[in-house]
């Protein structure tokens, strides 16, 4: 009986054994993992629960190219949180290389995958045509760095998740007139830029309107290096103009920039911009001639903790953890379009693209990387703006700008 026991117990021992082990690696295995990649539990009780939850995301590298940054970093935080109410999201990136027919074709693609949701693109030329494909299979879309209104016009399934180009120049207008007191102005535009020509419209108007006058208005093409012509010309007004408007998406406009200040030019006005300006290598390309310039933007992770808020400073020290460098306002913009898509599929009674376009529709007082009031009725982002400056060789948070 002895023998017999000793058996059994050698035995157990050995199955023990094993089970041990194949427990051991099983917990080592998983938590190795990254936590972007969370693998969804088996639910024998619900056998039609999806594997994982499916967003696609368009986005342009290298500019503003953050914006993948940010999504990446909203899906990873998710699904370390548990994803979509315990079902894992699942990011399918495509690089649209600013192509607007290939923003279209990997639209497409992504639905045939399966997609509940598109994050991006990162431009209004190509978010206009892709908002087109999207529209027709009724599959919901919020957009990261585009600013152009017609983005979502007569598209109810668009969403703008930056603010609008009229908006932002309407608050440079109102920046130059009321805190640097200018009375005259030059703008300079990228001909053929919806970006560049619509901010240039508003910008005259508010500027106007408020009884300061524009002394020149010049262009400039796509490609362009040499700018002594345009720049020539805005330094020879009478009288002298008091701020330069130069809403360009670049990287030429900081070629602008940089010879506007050249010794046999050297315009005296402060230079102001939108968003485009924007950029990691604003400096390295318009050098010490950008000092003192402002520009509208989405988001500063320089301003005081008492206007950051509690989820800003979060984001703004995961990001930094994860990637190395602070984030800038195309990364922000990224986490907050991407937050609000799985936001919305936690609050829909289910995960049918209908269902998730209600939930971001009714999206009110969001708080992330920036603060979101609400989408109105044309679907825009009502929300704050930042404007910053460049000080010291670098861009630093100058004001906030309410919406």
């Amino acid at each position: 009986m002895i023998h017999k026991s000793n058996g059994i117990t050698r035995k157990f021992r050995v199955v023990y054994g094993f089970l041990a082990s194949f427990f051991l690696m099983t917990v080592f295995f998983f938590g190795c993992e990254q936590i972007q990649q969370v693998v969804a539990p088996i639910d024998s009780e619900a056998p039609d629960r999806p594997v994982a939850v499916k967003i696609g995301f368009l986005y342009s590298p290298p500019d503003p190219g953050t914006t993948r940054n940010g999504a990446e970093l909203a899906i990873a935080l998710a699904n370390a949180a548990g994803g979509i109410n315990g079902i894992p999201i699942e990011l399918l990136i495509r690089d649209d290389k600013k192509d607007p027919a290939l923003s279209v074709q990997y639209a497409e693609e992504l639905i045939n995958t399966g997609v509940s949701a598109i994050v991006g693109p990162d431009y209004s030329l190509l978010a206009i045509p892709v908002g087109d494909v999207i529209q027709e299979h009724g599959i919901p879309m919020v957009t990261t760095y585009p600013t152009n209104p017609k983005v979502s016009e007569n598209k109810n399934f668009s969403f703008m998740g930056a603010y609008t180009d009229p908006y932002q120049a309407g608050v440079m207008a109102d920046f130059a007139i009321r805190e640097l007191g200018a009375t005259t102005a030059a703008v300079l535009t990228e001909t053929g830029s919806t970006y560049s020509e619509g901010l240039t419209d508003v910008f005259i108007e508010e500027f106007t309107a408020q009884g300061s006058t524009i002394e020149a208005r010049l262009f400039y093409e796509a490609g362009t290096t040499d700018f002594t012509q345009q720049l020539m010309a805005i330094a020879a007004v009478e009288p002298v103009v008091n701020v330069v408007f130069l809403p360009g998406l670049g990287p030429e406009f900081l070629l602008a920039v940089k010879q506007a200040k050249a010794a046999d030019i050297n315009i005296p006005g402060t230079f102001l911009g939108g968003d485009g300006w924007d950029r990691p290598d604003l400096v390295e390309l318009a050098g010490t001639a950008a000092e003192g310039s402002f520009f509208a933007n989405h988001f500063s992770p320089e301003g005081p903790p008492e206007q950051l808020g509690r989820e800003t400073i979060q984001f703004i020290t995961a990001y930094t953890s994860r990637f190395g460098i602070a984030p800038d306002g195309p990364a922000s913009l990224g986490y907050d379009a991407a937050n609000i898509i799985i936001e919305a599929m936690k609050r829909a009674p289910d995960l049918t693209p209908a269902a998730i376009r209600d939930q971001v529709q009714a999206t009110q007082n969001y708080r992330g990387a920036t603060i979101l009031s609400h989408f109105d009725e044309d679907r825009h982002a009502i929300k704050s703006a930042v404007i910053n400056t460049v000080k010291d060789g670098a861009i630093r948070f100058h004001q906030t700008a309410a919406p």
